[in-house]
């Protein structure tokens, strides 16, 4: 059975579409991407456990979005252990996303009251992480599946949301297979994110990047 947050969540996802999948090292970087973000229609962000200063980053990032963009949803991204997890659920994000399938992580998020996104690449392991609580199934990496696994795979897990990532790209043709296909939503990376922008902090022209892959997907969608 779902929990409030878990309905919220994926209400959040569905309508979103594509979730942001981000890490920088400078905070006031990190800032500045997920706002325009959320100013630009996208409800959630996933932010990556993949550097040192994420803990610091994402503890900051939550204060932050609690108080100007209370209605929107911040994950934190990465989680592979034990400790991790036990590093940031304390901390309350909106779901957390692994890129494997460890049911000890997704214990701890059950108890919390806090979806997990577990990643997946087999039948096998959808099974496996939707028997242990998953609220969503990450297709990982996605560049090595393809829009047709996923829609063999949704007539054996009719039941499960899925979310594929990496190497997604923002193209109107590839975006619209994917839907499809029965996806809930895409996680994108760099495909969205464009590293060379955000070095420049090119913040006028991320931000028209980040508004026309909506319009892409709503289009697709629609």
């Amino acid at each position: 059975m779902s929990t409030a947050i878990e309905t919220s969540v994926k209400e959040a996802l569905k309508r979103s579409m594509i979730v942001p999948v981000f890490y920088h090292e400078d905070y006031e970087v990190s800032e500045q991407v997920m706002s325009i973000c959320f100013e630009e229609g996208i409800e959630v962000f996933e932010y990556t456990n993949r550097g040192e200063k994420a803990a610091d980053n994402f503890i900051r990032l939550q204060e932050f979005a609690r108080n100007k963009y209370p209605d929107m949803f911040l994950g934190i991204g990465t989680v592979k252990t034990v400790q991790q997890a036990e590093q940031f659920l304390p901390h309350k994000p909106s779901f957390v996303v692994s890129p494997i399938v460890h049911v000890p992580v997704g214990e701890l998020c059950v108890e919390a009251g806090i979806p997990w996104m577990p990643g997946c690449m087999t039948p096998t392991e959808i099974h496996e992480a939707s028997t242990n609580g998953a609220a969503v199934v990450k297709i990982f990496p996605a560049n090595l599946a393809t829009p047709a696994y996923v829609k063999a795979v949704r007539a054996v897990f009719p039941g499960v949301d899925i979310m594929p990532t990496g190497g997604i790209r923002a193209d109107k043709a590839i975006l619209k297979e994917w839907f499809e296909a029965g996806v809930l939503c895409v996680g994108m990376g760099s495909e969205l994110l464009e590293r060379e922008l955000i070095q420049q902090k090119n913040w006028i022209q991320l931000r028209t990047k980040i508004a026309l892959a909506r319009q892409l997907v709503i289009s697709c969608t629609s």
